[in-house]
């Protein structure tokens, strides 16, 4: 069964959205930006960044660490992740 999760375009709507929720981040080096990805509830959020230093950045990880978001490393398939 395949979840989806909704994106929106704004950090702020996901912000507001969380409340107690338990969320989940990836950051990802993609061409020399820098990814991050962020999941709680059924929402999502997602943007590049030219540098690491961006401020909206810093606020996201921050964000992400005071609410205790889990960080995840990499995606495996759950039919291949135990052999």
């Amino acid at each position: 069964m395949t979840h989806l999760v909704n994106l929106v375009e704004e950090w702020e709507a996901l912000e507001e959205y969380t409340g107690e929720k338990l969320g989940f981040y990836q950051i990802l080096d993609c061409d020399g930006k820098v990814e991050v990805r962020i999941a709680t509830g059924r929402l999502g959020f997602r943007r590049a960044f030219d540098r690491a230093d961006d401020m909206l950045l810093a606020r996201i990880l921050s964000f992400c660490s005071k609410r205790q978001f889990i960080q995840i490393s990499k995606n495996v398939r759950d039919d291949v992740f135990f052999k």
